[in-house]
């Protein structure tokens, strides 16, 4: 039997925001998370930067696509910077270390990860696993 469809509503669930200075900076909402419905093997959200905010070089050990919705920034991926403008998407393999900066103007990221939920995908920022 095929699981039966999730409604998310707009402004739901509540956005996020994580500001921590080795970390970055960062506010997201997540939509399609099995936390919030029966969904399986997949983890949408928006992440919302502000202007200068930054989240800092780490890697995942699943799949990640981001998609520009708005604004503008640079994507970092160890000795390359690829500049963001509305309606590019990426494609991040596992083991990959990239950042995300919005530069003069706000950027909003749809990023989408290989995962059940987003609390099972690790986050391993470069600057911990060297110390």
């Amino acid at each position: 039997m095929s699981p039966d469809p999730v409604h998310i509503p707009e402004n739901s669930p509540d956005v996020q925001r994580w500001d921590d200075q080795r970390h970055g900076k960062v506010s997201y909402r997540l939509l399609v998370d099995a936390d919030y419905g029966p969904t399986s093997g997949l983890v949408q959200g928006l992440c919302y930067f502000e202007e200068g905010d930054r989240e800092a070089l780490h890697h995942h050990d699943v799949h990640e696509t981001v998609h520009v919705v708005s604004g503008g920034g640079v994507a970092e991926f160890e000795n390359n910077r690829i500049p963001l403008h509305p309606g590019d998407t990426l494609y991040v393999p596992p083991g990959i270390p990239h950042a995300w900066t919005a530069m003069e103007e706000k950027m909003t990221l749809l990023f989408t990860f290989g995962a059940d939920r987003l609390s099972e995908v690790a986050y391993h920022f470069e600057e911990e696993d060297a110390a």
